[in-house]
């Protein structure tokens, strides 16, 4: 990887304005979800969990998609961008995940009286997680970087049957989850047992907000991803700069000064009455946000110092010796 493609006007233009647009995009969610939308008849503003769950969890399955395409063009392709679009995607799919399941424990506590029910989709989705969690193991169990891509491109679409089973099931399964997307007779046996009372299409208040959620947590992860682009670019520049820099250092003599900079080089690293539950499901699911996008930004800060030391340490090698 060459500076230039460290150096990407197109790509640092396209994430100023997806930020923007994700920002807009989630005060107008946070706005239509608590100035818009009713307040559901028997469980209260609780109820209000419903959008950030729901939205997080759909968008969380898109991105997921997005990997399996990514996946299927780098089998066929074979170019670096699509592994590094496919690796981004299950990474901001994953956190989107995490937040659909912890904000759902949220909303299942007052709903159900408890916080985890190991029902068909909560089992399924339970899977899901744990399948794409091992998609980052089975990229550090392998260090030839096409044998790796490929590896990961065919797990990811593999991997995508999980979330296809986790939608499904609520469709074959008799289960505590409502249909959302879908008619009431896709339940099993649901409707029978009156578990479409949080379908949250009843009104079409709850309707458009659900559709503003499902949009505005869209913006928010097509900004992730390409914040996401972004990082391993530098990652792989870094990676690239690091090995020049060994090779360097390994064909040389080992005086005192290069033993210093390998020394430096070592050190470069790699109802109403549950108000509180609604309290509570937000500020988790608002603390996942910031703590992805303050993790994006510190390795990003990391990555950009770590190559500033190792371009330095490089042009000190071509400095002729007296």
């Amino acid at each position: 990887m060459n500076p230039a493609t460290i150096v990407n006007p197109r790509l640092d233009r396209a994430i100023r304005i997806m930020s923007i647009l994700a920002v807009v995009g989630m005060v107008i969610t946070i706005g239509a979800i608590f100035l818009f939308a009713p307040v559901e008849l028997n469980m209260g503003n609780v109820q209000r969990l419903f959008y950030f769950h729901v939205g997080s969890a759909w968008v969380g399955a898109m991105v997921f998609g997005v990997a399996l395409v990514c996946g299927v063009l780098y089998l066929w392709r074979g170019r670096r961008v699509f592994d590094t679009v496919s690796l981004a995607s299950v990474e901001v799919g994953l956190v989107f995940l995490s937040m659909a399941i912890v904000g759902g424990s949220f909303w299942g506590k007052p709903a159900w009286n408890t916080w985890w029910l190991w029902s068909p989709r909560l089992t399924l989705v339970t899977v899901a997680w744990l399948v794409y969690a091992a998609y980052f193991m089975l990229r550090g169990a392998i260090e030839d970087d096409h044998r790796r891509a490929r590896y990961a491109a065919i797990y990811a679409i593999v991997s995508f049957v999980t979330i296809i089973l986790t939608y499904i099931s609520i469709r074959i399964f008799r289960d505590i989850h409502p249909v959302v997307f879908g008619g009431t007779t896709e339940a099993a046996a649901g409707a029978a047992e009156g578990l479409q009372d949080f379908n949250g299409l009843d009104s079409a208040r709850m309707g458009i907000t659900l559709l503003i959620s499902v949009i505005g947590f869209t913006l928010l992860g097509s900004a992730w991803i390409l914040m996401r682009i972004r990082l391993q670019n530098l990652i792989d520049y870094a990676d690239g700069l690091k090995m020049r820099v060994a090779a360097r250092l390994s064909a040389r003599p080992r005086p005192a000064v290069v033993s210093g900079l390998a020394l430096v080089l070592s050190q470069v690293g790699e109802p109403n009455q549950f108000n509180a539950y609604l309290i509570g499901g937000y500020t988790v699911m608002s603390a996942f946000c910031l703590l992805y996008m303050g993790y994006l930004a510190m390795r990003q800060r990391n990555l950009q110092g770590d190559i500033a030391l190792l371009t330095q340490l490089l042009q000190e090698g071509d400095r002729p010796r007296r």
